[in-house]
């Protein structure tokens, strides 16, 4: 027994690593990047960067690890962002903008300076806004845990001017993948280990960490939300619109502004590349009906968002991609720098519709 698991473990671990160097050339090679070879030195950093699960933090259940690299660079949490030396060293920096969001705004297939809030930096200084950004963004976020780790800043009375807040996806992917709405990735794991349960969890959890036990069983088949889809979508649409609606209540308290941005989706994207299609089909088999549960989260909004915030606040981004032919995606839900680009471009112009210099 002690020898077959032995034996085991270490071929799994091969495997895996395999598994895992397969998918980081096969992203490198996907069209999205000029360099192929700097591509895969960055997904090779981005894996020892942003590994799962993260490291536990208060109320918002995860943090980003710090991380110190060519591509990739984290402090405290928070991922470098592109500022000009100038506005770096001016405290005094007309505007402090904050970006909350999920695995897409972190920049999962992006460089530090080619984040979205990178380049909706660079933008603004472009066209004569004075800003100071920082990208709170943490891998797979919900947006209640963006709400959250909002608050937190707001309690340190690390207020901004303006406060942008882009997802919507990992709300639609977290419903469905634990069966309920209003929930960070992985609640039902954290749910086994409640005071209760925690000795039975305990064994659970080391027999299923056995390789024998992996050899018996195989892969997990995904269960999905195909049967749940109404449901699961009003709720998570509720959830969202709740969050909306509590930031907007703080922004006029606090005064400072806000936008709100729903995401992409590669099933949007009309001229999907062979690549793209194979990587929508893998999601799809991950996780089935996450796409049509987010479909149906962005086809209510409008209806949904007057109903509870009285007016339209929320910007749909999901066909921004729609007639792009040339690759964006590096997988089923992250691009890379092109798409930040496209989508930086829009964000910036809102932010100089508020903020336009006087001429």
């Amino acid at each position: 027994m002690t020898v077959s698991e032995i034996l085991l473990t270490a071929y799994y671990e091969r495997a895996d690593k395999k598994e895992i160097q397969s998918a980081v050339k096969a992203k490198a090679n996907s069209g999205v990047y000029a360099n192929a070879d700097l591509a895969e030195g960055y997904f090779k950093e981005l894996k020892e960067a942003a590994p799962w699960p993260f490291p536990w933090a208060s109320y918002t259940q995860s943090r980003e690890p710090d991380y110190a690299g060519k591509f990739i660079n984290v402090n405290e949490g928070i991922r470098k962002t592109w500022n000009s030396k100038a506005i770096n060293d001016d405290k005094s920096a007309r505007l402090k903008i904050f970006f909350f969001g999920g695995s897409t705004l972190w920049g999962a297939g992006s460089r530090d300076d080619f984040t979205i809030p990178s380049l909706v930096a660079k933008k603004l200084v472009e066209n004569g806004i004075s800003a100071k950004v920082t990208n709170y963004a943490v891998n797979a976020d919900v947006t209640t845990q963006s709400l959250i780790r909002f608050v937190l800043e707001l309690r340190k009375r690390n207020v901004p001017d303006l406060v942008v807040f882009y997802g919507g996806l990992v709300d639609a992917w977290s419903a469905c993948r634990e069966g309920k709405p209003g929930v960070p990735i992985g609640s039902s794991n954290l749910e086994r280990i409640s005071s209760e349960k925690e000795a039975k969890a305990r064994i659970s959890i080391k027999l299923e960490n056995l390789a024998l036990i992996r050899l018996l069983t195989g892969k997990k088949q995904p269960v999905g939300c195909l049967k749940q889809l109404d449901v699961l979508s009003d709720g998570a649409l509720d959830v969202y619109l709740g969050n909306v609606w509590f930031i907007e209540a703080i922004s006029r308290s606090l005064s400072f502004k806000t936008l709100f941005y729903l995401e992409p989706e590669l099933s949007d994207k009309t001229q999907k590349t062979k690549y793209e299609e194979g990587q929508l089909l893998k999601y799809e088999k991950w996780l089935p009906g996450y796409n049509d549960l987010y479909s149906l989260m962005s086809s209510k909004l409008v209806r949904r968002e007057y109903e509870s915030l009285r007016r339209n606040v929320v910007h749909d981004l999901r066909t921004i991609f729609s007639d792009v032919a040339r690759p964006i995606y590096v997988d089923g839900g992250h691009y890379g720098e092109d798409g930040n680009e496209r989508i930086s471009r829009k964000i910036a112009a809102d932010i100089l519709a508020l903020y336009a210099p006087a001429n």
